[in-house]
């Protein structure tokens, strides 16, 4: 699959294709273009730290495309911040959810139903943008990703390897995005307020402590944080609450 990025800045740069349904990721060049092994049905998500990021997932009809270009929108920042804490949350589920937004694996503000789709028509023949890898990308641009892979593997200490170098510049990016929040902040989005004092017996003017002592290094928070360990942050947590009122008895 061959395609471009194309955004509201020029810069367009260095900005991260990852095939979530594959698992393969690539870079953005200069143009914004990029080649990556792709099929219908597949989920490509681009990040950037300066672009909303976005989910696409990728139909027939793209495969027809000499080269698929998907646009990013400059990320706005706002003035004002609004601070959640225990005290605005009721301990209602449905209610607390509505006021909270809940982090998903760094992709929150991706609406996953929202899928683009081409104007119905009817080709023959065969599709020129093929699901068969390229390293170069298209109209002669001399972009060869096995190239930049060993450009960013030479910074980051990595050698020959433009897949894993793809994946440690995205998992990077996302603990950076991660450590803009503190570890209470993260844990307010994630669980009400009744969690914290009915679930876990904690009490509720020691919630704020508690998460204190409960904090854990920013590499197992972006692991933690993941849909897929939900259960494992919860037991983390279980076991965190009763550690901490087992010493808290003893003083």
């Amino acid at each position: 699959m061959k395609g471009k990025i194309v955004a509201d800045s020029i810069e367009v740069e260095n900005l991260t294709v990852f095939n979530i349904t594959s698992n393969i990721g690539a870079v953005t060049n200069v143009d914004g273009k990029f080649s990556i092994k792709a099929k219908a049905t597949d989920t490509l998500y681009i990040q950037g730290l300066s672009y909303d990021s976005k989910k696409y997932v990728l139909t027939e009809k793209d495969f027809w495309l000499e080269e698929l270009e998907i646009r990013l929108h400059l990320k706005i920042t706002e003035l004002n911040e609004v601070e959640i804490t225990p005290y605005t949350l009721t301990g209602a589920l449905k209610e607390d959810t509505k006021r909270i937004q809940v982090y998903g694996e760094a992709f929150s503000g991706i609406d996953a139903k929202a899928v683009k789709y081409y104007e119905d028509d009817v080709r023959l023949g065969t599709p020129v943008n093929t699901a068969i890898y390229n390293p170069l990308a298209p109209n002669g641009s001399n972009f060869d990703l096995k190239l930049i892979g060993k450009g960013i593997g030479k910074l980051l200490g990595i050698k020959s390897n433009p897949k894993k170098n793809s994946e440690l510049v995205f998992e990077e990016r996302r603990q950076r995005d991660i450590q803009t929040k503190s570890f209470s902040d993260h844990m307010f989005e994630r669980f009400t307020h009744n969690f914290f004092t009915e679930t876990l017996k904690i009490k509720h003017e020691d919630i704020s402590i508690f998460l204190q002592y409960a904090e854990m290094p920013v590499k197992d928070l972006s692991l933690f944080l993941k849909p897929e360990y939900e259960l494992q942050l919860i037991q983390y947590l279980t076991d965190k609450a009763k550690a901490y009122k087992l010493e808290n008895k003893k003083e």
